[in-house]
């Protein structure tokens, strides 16, 4: 009932973005994250809390810490965009947000105190950190994944939307605990940065360019498996996963990190890793008939371009196919930046609906397709807004040894059209398909 009647009395979405840069918006969101820790009891205050955010790879980098730590330390919670679990729990995420609402939060990390959970792992989104919807949660450890284009609607510029993610790492520094960890990607200009200015107890760096404390070197990327090695304390260790491109290597990288600084032994961790199951809707494989079917969260312009150009490499006589769109009322910048690199990698486009909410279905798609050069409609690009007949379509097109890439939706399970809220699956219309 008080959750019911603070959240009736506090949200008020149609004034939010005259009102979220405000001092007395931040006070309030502030105020409420202080509220809701203090109804559930300050669940997290003798929990190990570890902190994930960053432009892409959060979900993926979270699910491995997750399943190792339970593994091989202690029973763990996990809250990722994808799923949440509670041990070996699995539990739904179904309110399409990272980074869950200050109650909501609080009343899972709850949940797991009584069930015995003794760490935690959560993703930290730009928006929930910016929202405060983590006040209250002393986390021990910050690892960042990269910072690239994306939430520009939200944020305004790159630059707040970069000192959006610095607050995760503000968290750590301002804990009450003995110790205060990070981790950044060496690669990154902004995670290099971060590693240079900020001060930690202890920092660590990953990369498979730049010198760093974990690196890997040696990567072999195939349609089933990538392989790789690193070093670590003068010794060389190979790993064999099923996460596929070189992109997931960055992401098994963070969590070595932080499973290794938590003294986990590395041949346990590595085994874990290299029976890691792909993350629902992360570059989730489906094969028949000679066609190898993806479907992938791809929202972003530096995530689209690793997976397009990750899977025209390893393709081999046959095309790319990609089928993919702009979700409405989101950041428009990102949409012609995002079609360029659909239309350079892929022989063939689909444009379709993501979730064009409120905005107008027909003119999301006459706004991008209008200023294709390389590709003739009717021939190898094809406007078909329903997303349920453009997955049939592409199903149908689809020849022996084609790459078949679903972008946008992910682990998604619901749609916003322009005209009611539906339950949605990618995954499920291409089985249903290709029955």
């Amino acid at each position: 009932m008080l959750k019911s009647l603070i959240k009736k009395i506090t949200f008020y979405d149609k004034i939010y973005f005259l009102l979220k840069d405000s001092v007395i918006y931040g006070l309030r969101k502030k105020l409420m994250g202080q509220v809701a820790n203090m109804v559930y009891g300050s669940p997290s205050k003798n929990f190990f809390v570890i902190g994930v955010t960053g432009t892409n790879g959060k979900t993926t980098t979270v699910n491995l810490i997750h399943k190792i730590l339970n593994e091989h330390v202690s029973k763990t919670v996990m809250i990722s965009t994808a799923n949440i679990k509670i041990g070996n729990q699995d539990l739904e995420n179904s309110k399409k947000m990272t980074s869950l609402d200050v109650f909501d939060l609080q009343s899972i990390l709850a949940t797991a105190k009584d069930s015995w959970c003794k760490i935690a792992v959560l993703e930290a989104s730009s928006h929930g950190l910016n929202q405060y919807r983590f006040e209250g949660v002393e986390f021990d450890f910050a690892v960042l994944t990269n910072i690239t284009h994306d939430h520009l609607d939200f944020h305004g510029t790159f630059e707040r939307y970069a000192k959006a993610k610095e607050k995760l790492f503000r968290y750590v520094l301002a804990n009450k605990k003995q110790n205060k960890y990070a981790w950044f990607p060496a690669d990154d200009k902004i995670g290099k940065q971060r590693f240079e200015e900020m001060p930690f107890d202890q920092k660590l760096s990953y990369s498979t360019v730049a010198s760093s404390s974990l690196k890997a070197s040696n990567i072999q990327i195939s349609n089933s498996w990538t392989t790789f090695s690193f070093n670590y304390l003068w010794k060389s260790y190979d790993v064999k996963t099923k996460l596929l491109g070189e992109f997931n290597v960055y992401n098994i990288l963070a969590a070595l990190s932080v499973v290794l600084q938590m003294g986990v032994n590395i041949d346990q961790a590595i085994k874990s890793i290299e029976w890691f199951e792909t993350v629902t809707g992360r570059m989730e494989q489906i094969e028949k008939n000679w066609v190898r079917y993806f479907i992938d969260f791809a929202h972003t312009p530096d995530a689209l371009e690793k997976t397009l150009d990750y899977l025209s490499k390893i393709k081999w006589k046959g095309r790319l196919i990609t089928l993919f769109w702009a979700p409405g009322n989101r950041d428009k910048s990102k949409r012609p930046i995002m079609w360029n690199i659909a239309d350079q990698y892929s022989d063939i486009l689909i444009a379709t609906d993501d979730d064009p909410d409120t905005e107008n279905r027909l003119e999301i798609l006459e706004q991008l397709t209008s200023d294709i050069k390389n590709k003739q409609e009717g021939k190898n690009l094809f406007i078909i807004p329903e997303r349920t007949l453009a997955i049939k379509f592409a199903c149908e097109i689809a020849q022996e040894w084609d790459y078949v890439m679903f972008a946008g939706k992910g682990h998604e399970t619901m749609q916003l059209t322009n005209f009611w809220k539906r339950k949605w699956s990618d995954k499920e219309e291409v089985i249903k398909n290709l029955k």
